[in-house]
C-alpha cells in the first residue's frame, strides 16, 4: 500500500483513494475514515435479522456483549450491532455513555437509580426497561465521572 500526502493551505481535507474498490484493504481504511469523522453526525447502523436500522447514539439506552455478540438496546427493542464493544465506545465517547462493566456500556441519561451492594458492587435500574445491570467496582469511577 502507498500513501502520499499532499499540502495545502486553505482547503478541505481530502482523501482519495486508489485501486480496487471492493478490496478487504479499501474496506478498513473506509471504516477508518468514518470512524474518526469528528464533523459528521454519527449515525450508529444496526441490525435486525435481514434489515439495517439508522439509530442516533442518544436513542441506545445500553450496549451488552452476550455470547460473543453486541447486542444494542433501545427502549423497545434490541439490535445487533458488526462493531466490538471497544469500538462503540470510541464512536460514543462524546455522548453520555459510560461503560459498566467488561461487556456493558450504558447510556447515563436512561439511568434511573443506583444502589451500592454489600460486595462493593452497584446495581443499576433503567428508566423505561425492566432490567438491572452491574456495575463493578472497577468501572464505577469512570461512571461517576460521567454524571
Amino acid at each position: 500500500m502507498k500513501v502520499t500526502f499532499e499540502s495545502v493551505s486553505n482547503a478541505e481535507t481530502e482523501v482519495i483513494i486508489r485501486g480496487e474498490i471492493g478490496s478487504p484493504d479499501v474496506d478498513v481504511l473506509l471504516e477508518f475514515i468514518k470512524s474518526r469523522n469528528v464533523g459528521a453526525t454519527k449515525k450508529l447502523v444496526l441490525y435486525k435479522e435481514d434489515e439495517q436500522f439508522l439509530f442516533d447514539p442518544s436513542e441506545v439506552v445500553y450496549v451488552e456483549v452476550a455470547d460473543n455478540k453486541v447486542k444494542v438496546f433501545t427502549d423497545e427493542e434490541s439490535f445487533d450491532s458488526k462493531k466490538k464493544l471497544y469500538e462503540l465506545k470510541e464512536m460514543l465517547v462524546s455522548e453520555s455513555f459510560a461503560q459498566i462493566n467488561k461487556g456493558t456500556l450504558v447510556n447515563i441519561d436512561f439511568v434511573k437509580s443506583v444502589q451500592a451492594e454489600f460486595s462493593g458492587n452497584y446495581t443499576l435500574r433503567l428508566k423505561n426497561r425492566k432490567e438491572i445491570l452491574t456495575i463493578s467496582r472497577k468501572y464505577f469511577k469512570e461512571f461517576k465521572n460521567q454524571l
